[in-house]
């Protein structure tokens, strides 16, 4: 399909979408989204340890800037499919990610549903080793990174990792959404909370070093009904987004495993150091009705960011998740993020 055409379609696509609150959205995402979601290609690279890692890529016809997103724990890329059309219809290329052990990629552990891994470093080196892969395809196109929940301390570990080197090549902005840089412990205090994980993770290591267990309470995927859930306001996103588990069982992923979460404590202790490494412009997005993770954690981050260019914005009434909110919720955090992706 010609340049133009395209643009038109996709437009059209967008412009057919009804509000959230009417019941004729799901018809939509499985009508127009879906036809929209057919030109992605989906693909895999090797990531660390031969590890498969698939990703998606929807590719504009004509040289464009490319938006790269990456997901949070549990989630696959499939998942951003009204984001990726979103941005294709302003003229963006789309390229997703699905983490190491999550989505379509290669589990870690026998147990198929375990959210595990061995090191988070491990998922930085996927990522960069993916934006290798992408470097060819994207050239000397501007590049702009939107991360969600446990894919926004990945990116934001990648960022301060590179520097000012940025990487195999530059971003020239990121937006992370609800950024794990703190996990919610209740009911337990954080300081006994985050005792108990290394605790008992060092314990099991010891004793049994070469498998994987659920932390304590966790389980395989079990979604919520909507009235209980604590991830968005949007009824409609959220029927979607689940039947998606239902549709593709081979993307379920239960709760995390003790090494998971001794990993993603580590990590929350030495993020803020490493937030003045972080050299591009940033926005770090919080809801102020987040359950799942903390804001304190965000907010230590850019106070420490050395970045001037470095934002952090409140949005009003959302939950966990900005990118999957009602409405009146969500269409002003996608133009704040749009403003600045740009």
């Amino acid at each position: 399909m010609e340049t133009t055409a395209l643009r038109e379609q996709l437009q059209s696509w967008l412009a057919a979408r009804p509000k959230d609150s009417d019941p004729h959205w799901q018809a939509w995402a499985c009508t127009d989204l879906a036809a929209f979601w057919q030109r992605v290609e989906h693909l895999e690279f090797n990531g660390k340890h031969d590890k498969r890692i698939a990703y998606g890529v929807w590719p504009q016809a004509e040289p464009s800037p490319w938006l790269i997103i990456s997901p949070g724990r549990i989630e696959s890329y499939i998942k951003y499919q009204e984001v990726a059309l979103e941005w294709a219809a302003q003229g963006y290329s789309i390229a997703l990610i699905d983490h190491r052990g999550q989505g379509f990629s290669e589990r870690l552990t026998e147990h198929h549903e375990h959210g595990h891994v061995e090191r988070f470093k491990d998922y930085v080196d996927d990522f960069a080793t993916w934006l290798e892969v992408l470097e060819e395809r994207i050239g000397n196109q501007n590049a702009y990174l939107l991360a969600h929940s446990m894919g926004g301390a990945i990116a934001a570990l990648y960022l301060a990792r590179y520097g000012q080197a940025k990487g195999p090549f530059p971003f020239k902005a990121a937006a992370l959404c609800s950024p794990m840089m703190g996990i919610n412990t209740k009911p337990w205090p954080e300081a006994l909370g985050k005792a108990v994980v290394r605790f008992g993770a060092r314990v099991k290591r010891a004793f049994a070093p070469n498998s994987a267990h659920y932390f304590i309470g966790m389980k395989d995927y079990n979604p919520l009904p909507f009235a209980t859930n604590d991830l968005t306001h949007s009824e409609q996103r959220y029927e979607w987004f689940t039947a998606m588990y239902r549709e593709h069982p081979k993307i379920r992923l239960g709760g995390p495993t003790w090494q998971w979460l001794l990993e993603a404590l580590d990590v929350i202790d030495v993020l803020p150091r490493l937030a003045p490494k972080v050299q591009i412009p940033l926005l770090v997005l919080q809801g102020s009705e987040d359950k799942v993770v903390m804001p304190e954690g965000q907010e230590r981050f850019v106070e420490n960011c050395s970045n001037s260019k470095a934002q952090l914005l409140r949005i009003a009434n959302a939950r966990h998740e900005i990118l999957m909110e009602r409405d009146d919720i969500r269409s002003g955090a996608i133009e704040q993020i749009k403003a600045f992706l740009r």
